[in-house]
């Protein structure tokens, strides 16, 4: 497609993943992307508006009573140990001297449930051309609820681009500088696609096969990773 975008003037900020040093070079940004229409949520303002946001300033680990109790409940949530194995570690005489704010693992899923929510899984059925030995299901979550989750990371705030822009040694533009995916002709052309003011996500999708030795039977899975190539 034919280049409908127009660059702005040149400007002196360079792209977060060029050398911050070398200011002489030109770049030139997609006039009319990534425009704002309001103010929206941060991940911060939605963590401060949680219902338990007042005991997080005192304790960030609430409702866990400190780090080291959070790191615990973290670890035991993420194992392969079932909830009677949970219940019998933590009757353990020397569990007992650490004065948990969890004793059972039905407290310890409570807990955690209070913490700020996440994308949530969903489960449904998979259905399959050829017959399988057991059902096959698929555990996901919705994928604009996972970029939104992205986007909402505060770590990712000073590492993030939203306008598509080509950038040059020099002025005079004899050589193309090729960094991110922002920078290259496609996402330029995309981006003369859609509505002005619209703003261009690059979603990058992987796959690979994962061994579940685990309380499987030797079951196979094939996560599917999402990313964002402003990023």
């Amino acid at each position: 497609m034919d280049n409908l975008g127009t660059p702005t003037s040149p400007t002196i900020d360079i792209p977060m993943d060029v050398d911050p040093t070398l200011e002489e070079r030109y770049v030139e940004e997609y006039e009319g992307a990534a425009k704002t229409f309001g103010v929206g949520t941060s991940f911060m303002a939605e963590f401060d508006r949680d219902k338990f946001a007042k005991e997080r300033v005192e304790n960030l680990y609430y409702p866990f009573a400190s780090r080291d109790e959070w790191k615990l409940a973290a670890f035991l949530l993420r194992s392969d140990l079932s909830m009677s194995a949970i219940d019998e570690l933590l009757s353990l005489g020397l569990m007992k001297s650490l004065n948990l704010s969890f004793g059972t693992a039905k407290r310890l899923r409570g807990l955690s449930e209070m913490l700020p929510k996440a994308p949530e899984w969903k489960c449904k059925p998979w259905t399959t051309v050829y017959p399988t030995k057991k059902p096959i299901y698929l555990y996901y979550r919705d994928p604009l609820d996972c970029i939104q989750s992205i986007l909402y990371n505060p770590l990712v705030k000073n590492f993030i681009q939203f306008t598509p822009f080509r950038l040059y040694e020099s002025a005079t533009k004899a050589m193309r500088i090729y960094t991110g995916w922002l920078s290259g002709d496609n996402a330029w052309s995309m981006q003369s696609q859609f509505p002005e003011g619209a703003t261009l996500l690059g979603v990058v999708l992987s796959s690979d096969k994962t061994n579940l030795s685990s309380m499987t039977g030797g079951r196979m899975a094939h996560p599917l990773l999402l990313s964002l190539a402003n990023l």
